[in-house]
This record gives C-alpha cells, structure tokens and sequence, in this order.
C-alpha cells in the first residue's frame, strides 16, 4: 500500500517539473519502482509524455523503450489521457480518453435536444425523403410500435399522466478518438462539441423527425390499449403488480379453462415479467404439471384471462375480480 503522503509530495513535484519549459526529465520512486519521464513537443499547446520504469534500479535502460503515458495541455496545465505508468500522478480517470468520449456525446445530445425543444416544428423538414426510412417506418407501424406501447403500460410509465408522451433523446454517438480530435476537443470542448453538434442536427433532420413518427404509432396503439377495458394486458400487469410486490418464489395458481378450474404450483418469478401471450406450462411443479395435462391436455396452456386466483401463503395475491375466465 502506497504512503498517501509519499503521493502527494510525488505529485507536487511532477505538477512543478511541467510547469517548467525544459525541466529535463522528471525521475521518481513510488513502492519499489523508479519511474523517468519525459516530455516532447507535439504542438505550442501540447506536450507528449513518455515513461520508463524499471524496479529497484535508479537510472533509465539501454536499449529499453519509453512507452506513452499522457498528453500535456499547456493551455490548463492538466494531464490528459493519462496511462498506467503516470496513474499515481495524474487522475487517470477524470481525464481519460473514454471519459472524455462520455463528455463529448453528453455535451452534443443536451445541446441537440436544446434546439429541438421536444417540437418536430423545430426542424426544417415536415416528410421522410429517404427510402429506406420509409421503409424502416413502416415496419416498426407494422411490429415495433404494439410492443413498445405494452411495454410502456406494463412498466406504467404514463401511468399519471394517463396517455402516451414522447420525449425527444439525441442519439448522437462520437467516433473514436483519433490524434488530431482528441487534442482539438482537450483545447476547447465547448467549441468542439458546438461544432459537433451543428452538423448532427443539420445531417440528422429526418431521422429526428421519423423518431417523432414513431412515437405517433406508439401513442396510436397505447391508446387503444387504454381504450380497451377487455384487453389481456389489463390483467398481465395486475399479476405483475401483484407478484412484484411478494417475496413468493412458489404460489399456487388456480386457472379456469372451458368451466374446469384446477389449483397447481407454480414458480412466481414467471408472473413478475410480461408473458406476452400464455405461461410456461413447464414452470410448474412437476406433479401438477401432470395433472394439468391430463386434465386439459398434454399441448394445453393457459393465459392471463384463464387465471382466476394467485395466492402464497395463505393470503390471495391475486384475482379476477369477479371476471369471467
């Protein structure tokens, strides 16, 4: 474990051997490991570091390699894209490459969805040009747009609110660093990431656009979800309120298909997620599973409008409410 104290007085010494124009090479020990770093220009504002370790020896290596540690800015005086071999003198986190990446595409995204406002009025196109996003459009009408409208419901995200609404989010997503754009966005990242920005909403009407089409079939069919009182759905999340809220791993399910009723046991963790059509036969217990076969057939299963009752120790987590199975 390194000494806290140690460190500090490491990093004091490395923050006043960069802020010199030619300090030599900056040489230090930490644990057991003598470092020497040094540092070539690259530009009037940036400085590349290079660092060579070598364990219990004071002095650098013939014929040994200095690999990259980090970029210098002269401009904040800051370390960026600092590598394993500095990590004790500079944040390598703060300041890495990936998080940097994480900045930049936070940064446009705010800034897209700012001049957007959440208004399709806000962009310069009204119609989908494009062909193959058209086309792509009208699949998701077609068998995306269903799903994601009972997804929002189960999960009850317009719960309050009591209807669909779509919130526009930027899927801006930066390309890999390369040399010259990770030094451009150290030395200005706000200009940089407007610069960003700019082009992404200016090459990017109509996908922007088709997101708000989206949301209409979304909307379009959440209503019709709400508007349809008989609807399985209704029942699916009641179950999964239900069972969401009990720590049962086996309940008994009681079901009512063609004037039978049958009580078996089945896994709960079943009934917490979205059976989208009918429960898996095979997660009951495997006697009763037996008898569900025997008593409405080897291929039967059951669904949401066929389950009249849940219950888990003694107390009903579930029921129909008087609706006919």
């Amino acid at each position: 474990m390194l000494n806290q104290e140690e460190i500090n007085v490491q990093q004091n010494r490395f923050a006043a051997w960069l802020a010199k124009p030619d300090g030599g090479a900056f040489v230090y020990e930490l644990g057991g490991w003598n470092y020497t770093v040094i540092r070539v220009r690259k530009s009037e504002h940036f400085d590349y570091l290079y660092c060579q370790r070598r364990y219990s020896e004071t002095t650098v290596e013939r014929g040994k390699k200095f690999d990259y540690a980090g970029v210098y800015c002269k401009k904040d005086g800051l370390v960026y894209d600092s590598q394993y071999e500095i990590k004790d003198l500079a944040d390598v986190k703060i300041r890495s490459a990936d998080v940097l990446l994480e900045m930049l595409q936070d940064a446009v995204r705010r800034s897209v969805e700012d001049v957007v406002a959440n208004d399709r009025g806000n962009l310069t196109v009204t119609e989908i040009s494009n062909e193959r996003e058209r086309n792509e459009l009208e699949y998701f009408q077609k068998y995306v747009a269903h799903e994601s409208a009972r997804k929002a419901y189960l999960n009850g995200e317009f719960e309050d609110s009591g209807h669909y609404a779509y919130t526009f989010q930027c899927g801006y997503k930066p390309a890999n660093w390369t040399e010259d754009s990770l030094l451009a966005y150290i030395l200005d990242p706000a200009q940089y990431a407007a610069a960003e920005a700019e082009v992404y909403s200016r090459s990017h009407q109509e996908k922007i656009l088709a997101d708000f089409l989206r949301s209409d079939f979304v909307a379009e069919q959440y209503a019709k979800i709400l508007a349809n009182p008989h609807h399985p759905i209704h029942r699916v999340r009641k179950i999964m309120r239900a069972l969401n809220a009990s720590p049962a791993k086996i309940v008994h399910v009681t079901v009512r298909i063609g004037g039978q009723e049958l009580t078996f046991k089945a896994e709960a963790d079943q009934f917490r997620r979205d059976c989208t059509s009918t429960y898996y036969d095979r997660r009951t217990v495997a006697a009763d599973r037996r008898e569900f076969q025997q008593r409405f057939g080897r291929n039967a299963e059951y669904g949401p409008e066929h389950i009249i009752r849940i219950e888990y120790a003694r107390s009903v987590l579930y029921e129909a409410e008087g609706e006919q199975a």
